[in-house]
């Protein structure tokens, strides 16, 4: 029997793993994928989850595969409206790395196997559980069709926004499915911004602009559902940009939702990260939730597998990680629909009323050090 199984092999999974592992608990593993996927829509990790990676041991690997994005600027009508710098948040990493998650899961797998080399199980899918004599038993199925139990003393279920593990538990999400549709894909660099994020506030809709690893850039733009023009034409038509569409490693079309669990501890399994809440990805909150959720709840396990709390103990320190969590979560809903909010088209004679009230507000340090503190989600959104 194990300490801990885990469904889901992801940043949130793998973090958690790592934290027991290093505590000296006995972790499984449970991934249905054989290898990592090639790309990643996730790539914004915030100081609060590169604070994570550092307790994990590979925050300086991460950092150095990455781009540090310590400012950033918005464009309307070919002019800058608002900057905003991150140098003055309260936190020791002073800037947002883009990685793309497919990065980061290799580096945390690396260090997984670094420490138990049989804990990851890959091309294993969850498929039910049960409970005998306070013990939870985890029912797998491998690509071959082979089936097997996992015995363990606790299940979490960190897979993501289809949960197999929530599914099972019968555990409901509340919330609700969002209207914005967005477009994205991945581009050599064409512009001069370097490592600068770019928000260009156009009329029809906001275009982002990221920095990518490998002299990559991310660009994304909120469309129409009915919209027909490509990405490359949505570039250039709103932010003056042009990218080569021929050679883009990603584009994906995509919907937005808020939604969450009622208790990340319904019962008789735990859920974290994606599999417990799901919001807009516009802002790039998602991954460094999920460090937060796996740090939080690793100190809990340790502390119940090594026997310090138990019982109504146990229930009431995960009763309040749930709610901290959740509620944390929460907040980063409320951004992200702050964000979509500011992205969607404008009545063209209000843009330069926006404008105004734009450069207004950015040029008071004040605001700007609130918006950055928010944003780089330092203030509001530490772990337990």
């Amino acid at each position: 029997m194990i300490d801990v199984a885990i469904a889901g092999g992801g940043p949130s999974g793998l973090a958690l793993a790592i934290l027991l592992l290093e505590s000296g608990h006995r972790v499984k593993v449970i991934e249905s994928r054989t290898a990592i996927g090639e790309h990643s829509r996730a790539i914004g990790i915030h100081p609060p989850g590169l604070a994570v990676l550092d307790r994990l041991g590979v925050g300086a690997d991460a950092a150095a595969r990455g781009v540090a994005i310590g400012h950033g600027v918005g464009i309307s009508r070919g002019r800058i409206v608002a900057e905003l710098s991150f140098g003055s948040i309260d936190a020791e990493h002073r800037f947002v790395l883009s990685l793309p998650q497919n990065d980061t899961v290799a580096l945390l797998r690396a260090r997984l196997r670094s420490l138990d080399p049989q804990a990851l199980a890959t091309g294993t899918a969850f498929t039910s559980h049960e409970v005998h004599d306070g013990r939870v038993l985890a029912h797998t199925r491998d690509a071959d069709g082979n089936r097997d139990i996992v015995r363990c003393r606790f299940l979490v279920g960190a897979d993501g926004t289809r949960s197999d593990v929530r599914r099972v538990a019968g555990v409901p999400l509340a919330g609700r499915r969002l209207p914005d549709t967005y477009l994205m894909g991945d581009f050599p660099e064409s512009t001069r911004f370097g490592s600068i994020a770019a928000l260009f506030l156009h009329e029809h809709g906001i275009t982002e602009s990221f920095p990518l690893p490998g002299n990559m850039r991310r660009w994304v733009c909120w469309i129409r559902d009915s919209e027909t023009a490509s990405l490359p034409e949505l570039i250039i038509r709103r932010t003056g940009h042009t990218v080569d569409g021929d050679r883009n490693s990603m584009l994906s079309r995509f919907k937005t939702a808020n939604l969450a669990v009622h208790s990340m501890n319904p019962g008789d399994v735990l859920l974290i990260g994606d599999a417990a809440h799901e919001i807009s990805p516009i802002g790039g909150q998602g991954m460094t939730l999920g460090l937060l959720d796996a740090a939080g709840l690793a100190g809990i396990l340790d502390a119940a597998l090594g026997g310090r709390i138990s019982g109504t103990g146990l229930r009431e320190e995960l009763d309040a990680f749930s709610r901290v969590r959740l509620a944390a979560a929460r907040r980063a809903a409320l951004q992200a629909h702050v964000n979509m909010g500011l992205g969607r088209p404008l009545w063209r004679p209000a843009t330069g009323v926006r404008d105004a009230l734009a450069r207004a507000l950015f040029a008071s340090d004040r605001f700007s050090a609130a918006v950055a503190s928010t944003f780089t989600m330092t203030r509001g959104q530490g772990g337990r």
